[in-house]
């Protein structure tokens, strides 16, 4: 049984739901569900289909969820198994809102937390959230018409989305630790240029201290974020980029520190998966950095006569957001950006298991195929020094677990052939 308790809504049309289950696999099944929002069958004539009608599913069919959860731990999915009986359900946020509030989350940026969002991967994304600007809703309309005529051409939907801005509505449950990380996570939003951020980090504060007693000293807020201005960089960006100016491919790895240092261009879409994957540290540039230069990502599987299209509509939106920010409206800027706009960045993953186990999954054929790119060149680039083989579970391991894995092209070559391979005949006598 899982009870909703709504504590407040955002300024944008966002609403922010506290979860409480019986089971701690129960908001994991939802979890589940938010993810790929896959039709769900209940009966003949009913389908599931939201996450409200889910949980009216589950209340009502409690004994299904340990079932649910199993089958995805079975792919070996095991953030899954990161189990609370307590969720926070942020529901139609802004992609914006989501990409921020993962950058403190992780053992290496001070807030114990796990959660699961909406794939735009495998989900038709096209709403917004309720922004005035009426330059703004019309660019987001001309957005999503070029969305829809990508899914028309059979675009598969992880290339469509790199053309949606970061107004578009998403959803997501995460688990944080009641008290103390709530509080710090709570303050770290409070304390974000953002009203989004900000109203649901006051939110969090204050249902924290009404349910838990907790008020945190300030001086235990997280300090790693994206900077407003250029002035406010992290000046170790610029120490990183003058060691690795010659390195190949601007990329190093020491096997005595055990630590890779990597610089990095990718679109916010992509950077997302690495922000929530919690592994990976980051040294960002600044949103006034991001906004001013031209750079986003164009994926392969765009039809030649689409392109000059969404670049003049990149542009387009690239402009807008220039022209907001020299007036002064940062929020709106940045709101503006399109999914595919290009970050540089600097990062770091410290330990050989953790370097192996982060490229394991990345240059796994069921990463993106921009995430797959960079990690895989990060493969190849420190292979030699590396004192394991690096590469997906099949490459290295020669087990494969994802579902449908026998379409895939590393399966075929690293297990379904050695498989089917008769052994050598012995001809000795």
């Amino acid at each position: 049984m899982i009870e909703e308790r709504l504590i407040g809504k955002t300024t944008y049309g966002g609403e922010v739901i506290v979860l409480k289950a019986d089971k701690p696999y129960e908001i994991p099944a939802i979890r589940i569900h938010i993810s790929t929002q896959r039709r769900l069958k209940e009966s003949n004539t009913k389908i599931i289909t939201t996450t409200e009608e889910f949980i009216e599913y589950i209340n009502r069919h409690p004994e299904a969820t340990k079932t649910y959860v199993k089958k995805i731990l079975r792919y070996h999915h095991g953030d899954i198994g990161e189990m609370d009986t307590n969720g926070i359900y942020f529901k139609s946020v802004s992609r914006l809102f989501t990409f921020i509030s993962w950058i403190p989350i992780g053992a290496n940026r001070g807030i114990k937390g796990v959660g699961t969002e909406r794939s735009m991967r495998y989900t038709t994304q096209e709403e917004q959230i309720t922004i005035q600007n009426q330059t703004i809703k019309k660019v987001n309309r001309e957005s999503v018409e070029l969305y829809r005529k990508l899914i028309e051409e059979k675009i598969p939907k992880e290339d469509a989305r790199y053309i949606l801005p970061l107004t578009t509505k998403t959803e997501e449950i995460i688990h944080i630790q009641m008290g103390r990380d709530l509080a710090k996570y709570a303050n770290y939003l409070k304390d974000e240029p953002f009203e989004e951020a900000k109203t649901i980090g006051k939110l969090l504060l204050k249902w924290n201290e009404e349910e838990n007693g907790f008020t945190l000293p300030t001086i235990e807020k997280p300090t790693t974020r994206i900077p407003q201005t250029v002035k406010e960089e992290d000046r170790q960006k610029e120490i990183l980029k003058r060691f690795l100016a010659d390195k190949q491919n601007k990329i190093y790895y020491d096997p005595y520190t055990q630590s890779l240092i990597w610089n990095t261009k990718r679109s916010i879409a992509s950077l997302h998966q690495d922000v929530r994957n919690r592994q990976v540290y980051f040294w960002w540039p600044s949103w006034e950095s991001i906004i001013n230069n031209n750079k986003f990502y164009i994926p392969k599987t765009i039809p030649k006569e689409l392109i000059e299209k969404i670049k003049e509509h990149y542009y387009r939106r690239i402009e807008i957001s220039k022209r907001l920010y020299k007036k002064g409206e940062q929020q709106m800027a940045v709101y503006t950006l399109p999914m595919g706009k290009k970050i540089d960045v600097y990062c770091a993953l410290y330990g050989n298991e953790n370097i192996y186990e982060t490229i394991r999954l990345r240059a796994c054929m069921k990463a993106q195929h921009e995430i797959r790119r960079q990690y895989r060149l990060i493969m190849k680039t420190i292979e030699k020094r590396f004192p394991r083989r690096l590469g997906a579970r099949c490459e290295t391991e020669g087990l494969c677990f994802e579902p449908q894995k026998e379409k895939c092209p590393l399966y075929q070559q690293h297990i379904a052939r050695k498989a089917n391979q008769k052994p050598a005949e012995n001809h000795l006598t």
